[in-house]
């Protein structure tokens, strides 16, 4: 399955419906949902037209076709995770087929096949080196708010193939052996896929969705670290994953992204049979943690020029 034909196969109102999303009315050809991709309305702003089977997004500007809208709702997966994801949850043969739009006038072209495509070029780990502070790896960590020393610990210099070109970026592993591979251009992870376990013998566990946000949390309250353990999802797919070990904990604390994926599963864990706590208040306005470092960094940086030129 490759994008074309998930944009071709799946009506979007199929996909909003596995999802949990049911249109709060329809009128004729246009189905109004309270958005999935922003803060919870009031007002339906999210419009999907089954004709066109396009979705357009009023309270911020957003739209396209049903992949567009799969990279929003799982936004810290990669585009093949993605792609995966919705193979396994959709038998295209099960979806309701999109009908093709007929212009007056515009005689309807033949349908092409879609063309086979070639499985991606599996990621290959070369060499894995100890984080160095002078590293472009450590500037790109810094530019998101984090110091070489909260990484250290926890990350790696990865030096990584992807068919015959070769890669460095930072490495982040998980329980299985495979890592979280990051860059300033690239997002991405070697097989196995799993989450990662930071087990210190604490009777409380934090649960984040990426290591960014981890890193950030341990940045903005380092005090958690000797008290805490952590769970780290790699990916909101893998959250039954996590499932037995937030179990093994008297608390959960929940610092999850404020979008709809993030949002839905909070809601899931807290209704759960887990001690789960909504941690993520002091992030509201903001995406996810690591968004919220950056900008408390930012403004601390104003402040101090300010201070300098009064």
């Amino acid at each position: 399955m490759n994008i074309q034909q998930i944009n071709n196969s799946l009506a979007i109102t199929d996909f909003l419906a596995n999802q949990g999303f049911q249109p709060a009315y329809k009128k004729r050809n246009d189905w109004w949902y309270i958005s999935p991709i922003r803060p919870a309305e009031r007002t339906p702003s999210f419009k999907v037209n089954t004709t066109l089977n396009r979705w357009y997004d009023h309270g911020s500007g957003e739209g396209g076709k049903v992949f567009d809208l799969a990279l929003r709702l799982y936004r810290n997966e990669t585009i093949p995770e993605t792609i995966q994801r919705i193979s396994e949850q959709f038998f295209f043969s099960q979806a309701t087929p999109v009908k093709e739009r007929k212009l007056p006038g515009k005689p309807t072209a033949p349908a092409v096949p879609a063309s086979p495509v070639a499985p991606s070029p599996k990621i290959e780990i070369q060499e894995v080196q100890a984080l160095s502070k002078g590293s472009q790896l450590s500037a790109y960590l810094l530019n998101r708010g984090i110091r070489h020393s909260t990484a250290q610990p926890y990350c790696s210099e990865v030096s990584f193939s992807i068919g015959e070109k070769e890669y460095q970026a930072l490495g982040f592993p998980n329980s299985s052996g495979g890592y979280e591979l990051r860059n300033a251009w690239f997002k991405g992870s070697s097989a196995p896929k799993d989450i990662t376990y930071v087990d210190h013998g604490a009777a409380s566990v934090c649960l984040l969705e990426g290591f960014m946000d981890f890193l950030s949390l341990l940045e903005l309250r380092p005090h958690l670290q000797p008290k805490s353990n952590f769970i780290i999802l790699n990916s909101v797919a893998l959250a039954g994953k996590s499932l037995e070990l937030l179990g093994q904990h008297r608390q959960v604390f929940l610092f999850l992204d404020r979008d709809a994926a993030g949002r839905r599963l909070t809601e899931k864990l807290l209704h759960a049979n887990v001690e789960g706590i909504d941690a993520s208040s002091f992030y509201r306005n903001h995406q996810d943690v690591n968004e919220y470092l950056v900008a408390r960094k930012q403004r601390m940086k104003r402040s101090r020029q300010k201070h300098r030129l009064g």
